[in-house]
């Protein structure tokens, strides 16, 4: 059994509370991401799960044992950081054995290992080099393969494709969830960026000064966000959320209109890809254009406030075009004055 259940879970510096009483499972064998800006908690949140840090108040168990004050190299995870943390004298076989050899797993055993994990992930034909002759890709690997002959089941990642460029980024997000689901891994992952969230996650623990706004598969959270915060956290480009005081409703369709009447509503969203370019509606003017091939962005201005607007096409619309846009009725979002979801 490999799930973790975390009860309560806090964090304190003096007076500075970074983890705010959180509470979580992690189902086992699945991909869990911790997801949230710089500062909301999530790498202390994997620290703690991994007895690298203290805990303040609160239980952390896993695969069915209470581990909240056991020693990290008792409690039967792996973790790759973000730094790789590789010995720059040693070459990759070297680096990957490093664990099983302070472990005094015997030669033969850990030859074994090694060219499994090896195997696994691509280092077959590079065990010689040191990580100064590596790619930032292989250094991954290296770290990866070391988490490999571990052989825990559960796999903490604190950011680990941060230093990579955005094309090794997306190789590797592919390799990490491969890797996870054939050795059956639990992975608590942490990240910052919402793609590698969306694209890897069975689960996703959104986080925002040190509490959890909502938890849920990425599907779910991108179509029924539950906050302001989580509408434009979650998507690119974000959810437009727009103050009524902002907008000229009258414009609007005669089927939105009363849907605004109610004096608790404060704010509306609308996803780029769910606004529309019509002959009448809400009078803007093109700001901006990006053409991504498959896409064209387009940001907008309405009475001094921007918003995006994404088509899968490329119409003939200039920089400066005084246009129309609409949405249909049941692509709204609405927002209370606590920034918090209407559910209809």
């Amino acid at each position: 059994m490999s799930a973790i259940e975390v009860k309560n879970l806090s964090r304190n510096y003096g007076d500075i509370d970074a983890v705010k009483d959180v509470s979580f499972t992690v189902p086992e064998k699945s991909f869990t991401v911790l997801l949230g800006p710089s500062g909301c908690g999530k790498s202390t949140i994997l620290k703690m799960l991994s007895g690298l840090e203290q805990v303040s108040h609160g239980t952390i168990n896993i695969g069915g044992s209470d581990v909240t004050e056991i020693e990290a190299s008792k409690r039967g995870v792996s973790m790759v950081f973000q730094s790789y943390a590789l010995f720059p004298h040693l070459n990759v076989k070297e680096n990957i054995q490093f664990g099983l050899k302070v472990r005094k797993v015997p030669a033969e055993e850990r030859e074994k290992k090694v060219k499994d994990a090896a195997n696994v992930v691509g280092l077959t034909d590079l065990l010689d080099r040191k990580p100064a002759n590596l790619s930032g890709g292989q250094r991954q690997r290296v770290a990866l393969a070391r988490s490999i002959v571990s052989e825990q089941s559960v796999c903490l990642m604190d950011e680990p494709l941060s230093n990579l460029d955005s094309k090794l980024r997306a190789e590797m997000r592919d390799e990490i969830r491969d890797l996870q689901k054939r050795l059956g891994l639990t992975v608590v992952y942490v990240t910052h960026d919402q793609v590698e969230a969306m694209s890897m996650a069975d689960q996703i623990i959104l986080l925002k000064l040190g509490e959890i706004v909502q938890v849920g598969a990425p599907e779910e959270i991108y179509n029924s966000p539950n906050s302001v915060f989580s509408a434009q956290f979650i998507g690119l480009p974000p959810m437009n959320v727009m103050n009524l005081n902002d907008i000229d409703i009258s414009t609007l369709d005669s089927k939105i209109k009363p849907a605004l009447e109610s004096s608790i509503i404060k704010n509306i969203g609308i996803r780029p890809e769910h606004l529309l370019f019509s002959k009448k509606g809400l009078p803007v003017t093109v700001k901006s254009i990006d053409y991504f091939g498959g896409e064209t962005v387009f940001k907008l201005t309405h009475q001094e406030k921007d918003f995006f607007l994404r088509e899968p096409r490329q119409p003939k619309i200039q920089l400066g075009d005084k246009l129309f846009v609409s949405w249909n009725l049941d692509d709204m979002y609405l927002f209370d004055k606590n920034n918090q979801r209407l559910k209809s």
